[in-house]
């Protein structure tokens, strides 16, 4: 399954024909995923006996295992980090303490699986709200992908954020409710907890704006179709990356076009199949 990859999408908010924003999934197809293990590569490095201290939890007990303990073992929030670097040294300054807890949390925010800055939960807690969600089809490493962040989570949001930001400030508030919806449906799909905040304020921002709101709804109800119907493309394409990557962006262009101008649309795929339907006629009369 692609959630249990723990698939982060990272949204580009780009600009159409008829200034039109559109959204690609491109964390889907760069391979977001390749992107979390090599960050984690990088810099989810342990070095001092600060990081030794946050991970004891889990060093001496391995509670959640290494998908979970970050959510789990209590001291991977920022609460629970510092808590756990206080007693490292006695002479320690309070400024010394933050900024141990906080580096290693920075860190810790460049793995795979990421972290929960805000709160931890028991492993009973979680258990719970995994038997919860199982029947809406929630798997428990969805549940856990949607309720921590990792780096390529978090700079998908920030992404998404500026390219809202830009988008609401020069074109019609409209605009920015298909790209929330875009983000909107990403998000859920992805279980990004980053980015599902910034498709909803958008279209809060873009409902409160518009003059029409009926017309920012189905601005809203376009950009969920094209971000659906391209990470659905996307996922169905085997092979390389970069041919998911093609195939996403295509279906995301052809269904936004045909969205925006049905009319337009339904010529040029008739006058595409015309020369088909020709073909297919003579070699039936030849056979026959």
């Amino acid at each position: 399954m692609e959630h249990e990859k723990r698939l982060r999408n990272i949204q580009l908010g780009l600009t159409g024909s008829g200034r039109t924003p559109i959204a690609f999934d491109v964390g889907l197809i760069t391979g977001s995923h390749s992107l979390a293990q090599w960050m984690a590569h990088e810099f989810n490095h342990n070095f001092d006996e600060y990081d030794r201290a946050i991970d004891a939890v889990y060093n001496s007990t391995h509670v959640g295992g290494s998908s979970y303990h970050h959510l789990l073992d209590g001291q991977h929030s920022i609460w629970g980090a510092f808590q756990a670097v206080r007693d490292v040294k006695a002479d320690d300054s309070f400024a010394t303490e933050v900024l141990q807890a906080g580096e290693h949390l920075l860190r810790d925010t460049a793995s795979v699986s990421g972290i929960n800055p805000f709160f931890s939960l028991t492993s009973q807690q979680f258990q719970q709200v995994a038997h919860i969600v199982q029947p809406f089809g929630l798997s428990k490493p969805f549940l856990a992908d949607a309720l921590t962040i990792n780096g390529p989570e978090l700079l998908g949001g920030m992404i998404a954020l500026l390219s809202t930001l830009l988008v609401g400030k020069k074109l019609d508030p409209s605009c920015v409710s298909k790209l929330s919806g875009a983000y909107l449906i990403s998000s859920i799909a992805s279980a990004n907890p980053m980015l599902f905040p910034v498709a909803a304020g958008g279209l809060v921002y873009s409902l409160s704006k518009s003059e029409n709101k009926k017309e920012a709804l189905i601005q809203g109800g376009k950009g969920a179709i094209v971000s659906g119907s391209s990470l659905l493309i996307g996922g169905l394409v085997g092979g390389p990356i970069w041919l998911g990557c093609i195939a996403a962006i295509g279906a995301a262009l052809a269904i936004s076009y045909s969205l925006d101008h049905p009319e337009k649309a339904f010529m040029r795929i008739k006058d595409m199949i015309k020369p088909t339907a020709s073909i297919l006629r003579k070699v039936s009369l030849s056979l026959g």
